[in-house]
């Protein structure tokens, strides 16, 4: 750690040397800066940049982007989308709409910030954000972090994050609508309008997913070793159904100034399946959000032609699980758990001749409220503050060829914790616990040939324990108020190839690969006692390190293929001797993916192969989950307006399970079908 804190400051202290140094070669060679061509311009339209957004041909940072055109149509989830990328892991608790966490290169579902439209979701109260809560019908793109974290997000994180990005109005009027039906009485609509004949536009977005994920799987019964007891069933309560409302309205005041209003509305009615799959099980788990955010972007500022975005955003969220029955935690439980948020970000730009400098402002302040049915309404509030200042400067070197980024961020936050009594019958006062800490990191990215991208990122971030682990919830988890912050220094180094061959069998080729490497000191965990009861703990720490490669080819005009592959090893380094030198558990050691693409008039037809090994559910290592290995295939019809997609999912019905008794479905086969009305503002004078 100190020889991180002073590399950082050496390589701190040279900004003004690189920065005088890029002066200097500028006017020696009085060399054209092809800059211009190449900084984020909210003057871009459609789905393209806006002020704000992070410019992938610039960043260091090692990233993913899953456009809509590769999952639209299609009956799948966020989760299943992400999953199939390099360096990407996805833990699913049942079928669609049940509770999913990702995990990027090792971190914990905690450690991965997720982002909708830049906006964080991630909760005070914890418990990594449920990918499930983040409908697909209204999304444009996916862009995935891995490792470092772009200033432009103006918040820092251990383990990477994912932003999803909703559609944006472009010029005419468009709409479409669409409809599936698939295994498992799953069934899915979605209705889009968007118009903007000039300066004012609007947009909407609606959304249904619903399925009994009713699937049959082998049920042992708990006794793993005797197959005597095993039984074929159907999955009982695992009903789910939820809806989603996305709303948005612009108005451009000038070629600089744009004007916007966003609300997006989720509701999630789901049932909660028991361990032993009893079809008494009545247990629920119901959520309600609601973001609302107000943005305003303005460039060409001042003297200095500024470019900046700000917006204000409120979150109000409410959950309610009810296990009244106690048929799965422990013992019977019924609360309601709502999170109130106001965020404010502040973004703004300078493009020099040589250097792009950002600044970046936010300030949160969010309320947790847990209200315990079941006893006497007993209620627990506690709030959190935070405020976060942050400055990148991406610095251009040896004729744009060389891009050196360093970055710092500096975070203050203030807990006021209420007083609580656990399961247990211990008892804790209000306290309140503040801290400030300061995130430095810096990336490199070298372009000798168009052809050739090298990058390299190293980072220090801090994670504070979130209100889940310092108090517990639902029936088998005991808090710890004395639990103590996670500390990591993130590294990264490798290339991307992209060639675009001018020959008759190969068109292009793309290629990457890197190494990674992440040190956590006092990594929260939990423990469990002999009673089953879990408890967060600090242990000294974790070493995650390991190996992502992936290659696209495209091949005689009408061929794609597609493979990824990832290793990880992320070691706990407790000072537990039952735990020094195991797997964090839930972490996959080996994962890839085949996928091979054919276009054929106005099909397209695709086959992939998924494999997964190396996963314990325990932190002694002692239940390794199997092998997944999965099979999906596809094809798809487009004509004119009209899109219809059939597809097939784990062909060879392989029954896995992410989370030790919690099964995925198995052979499922679903249907969809959309039409696209478009009319642009020529079209329409014609």
């Amino acid at each position: 750690m100190v020889r991180f804190i002073i590399t950082m400051v050496g390589l701190l202290t040279c900004f003004g040397g690189l920065s005088a140094m890029a002066a200097e070669t500028r006017d020696a060679d009085n060399q054209s800066v092809m800059l211009d061509t190449i900084v984020v311009s909210a003057k871009k339209d459609g789905q393209n940049m806006q002020t704000g957004d992070v410019d992938h041909e610039v960043t260091p940072v090692m990233t993913s982007t899953i456009l809509r055109e590769d999952f639209e149509g299609k009956t799948e989830s966020l989760a299943e989308v992400i999953k199939k990328e390099v360096g990407v892991q996805v833990r699913q608790s049942g079928g669609l709409g049940s509770f999913s966490s990702v995990s990027l290169r090792g971190a914990s579902s905690q450690q991965v910030l997720v982002f909708l439209d830049g906006i964080l979701l991630n909760d005070a109260s914890g418990g990594g954000v449920d990918l499930s809560s983040i409908a697909l019908g209204d999304v444009a793109s996916i862009d995935i972090y891995r490792g470092a974290i772009p200033m432009n997000f103006g918040i820092s994180g251990l383990g990477g994050a994912v932003n999803v990005r909703t559609l944006r109005s472009i010029k005419g009027l468009n709409a479409s609508v669409s409809a599936g039906y698939g295994s498992f009485n799953t069934s899915k609509l979605n209705g889009f309008v968007n118009y903007k004949p000039g300066r004012f536009d609007y947009l909407f977005s609606a959304d249904y997913l619903g399925s009994d994920n009713d699937f049959e799987f082998l049920n042992d019964n708990g006794t793993q070793l005797n197959t005597a007891d095993d039984e074929t069933q159907e999955r009982e309560n695992a009903e789910v159904g939820q809806f989603n409302l996305l709303a948005k309205a612009g108005y451009d005041a000038s070629e600089t100034l744009r004007l916007e209003l966003m609300n997006q509305y989720f509701s999630k009615d789901q049932e909660l399946p028991s361990w032993n799959n009893s079809d008494a099980t009545e247990t629920t788990f119901d959520t309600v959000r609601n973001i609302t955010t107000a943005k305003i972007t303005a460039d060409n500022l001042t003297s200095l032609h500024l470019d900046t975005s700000g917006q204000v955003s409120y979150t109000w969220k409410e959950e309610e699980y009810d296990d009244r029955k106690g048929d799965v935690g422990l013992g019977t439980q019924h609360s309601t758990y709502t999170t109130s948020r106001v965020n404010a970000d502040m973004f703004v730009e300078y493009n020099g001749d040589w250097q792009s400098l950002i600044g970046t402002f936010n300030w949160l302040h969010e309320d947790y409220k847990d209200v315990d049915h079941e006893d006497d309404d007993d209620t627990t509030k506690n709030n959190r503050d935070s405020l976060t200042f942050g400055l990148q400067d991406s610095i251009f070197l040896l004729g744009d060829t060389l891009i050196v980024t360093p970055a710092a961020s500096f975070t203050w936050l203030e807990d006021e914790l209420d007083e609580y009594s656990d399961d247990l019958g211990d008892e804790y006062e209000a306290t309140d616990r503040s801290d400030q800490y300061l995130s430095p990191q810096i990336g490199l990215l070298y372009g000798p040939f168009p052809w050739l991208k090298l990058k390299s990122n190293l980072a220090k971030y801090v994670r504070q324990p979130s209100f889940f682990e310092l108090f517990g919830d639902r029936g088998f988890f005991v808090g710890n108020p004395e639990l103590k912050e996670e500390t990591g220094v993130n590294f990264d180094i490798g290339g991307e190839i992209s060639w675009n061959l001018p020959l008759d069998w190969i068109q292009r080729l793309s290629f990457s690969a890197a190494y990674f490497r992440n040190d956590i000191d006092d990594l929260i965990t939990r423990a469990y006692d002999s009673r089953g009861i879990g408890k967060s703990v600090n242990i000294s720490g974790a070493l995650i390190q390991g190996v992502e490669v992936g290659a696209v080819v495209e091949f005689l005009d009408m061929f794609r293929g597609v493979a990824n592959f990832t290793y990880q090893d992320p070691e706990n380094q407790s000072e537990i001797k039952a735990f020094d030198g195991k797997r964090l558990p839930g972490q996959f050691e080996y994962s890839g993916l085949g996928r091979l693409e054919a276009r054929l008039a106005s099909f397209t037809l695709y086959g992939e192969y998924v494999k997964e090994t190396g996963l314990y559910y325990d932190t002694v290592n002692l239940l390794k989950a199997e092998n997944k290995d999965e099979i999906n295939a596809g094809i798809g019809w487009s004509r004119g307006p009209w899109l219809v997609r059939f597809e097939a999912k784990n062909l060879a019905d392989e029954q896995y399970e992410d989370f030790n008794g919690f099964p995925l479905p198995g052979r499922s086969f679903y249907a969809s079908v959309k039409y696209t009305f478009s009319l642009t503002p020529e079209k329409k004078k014609e």
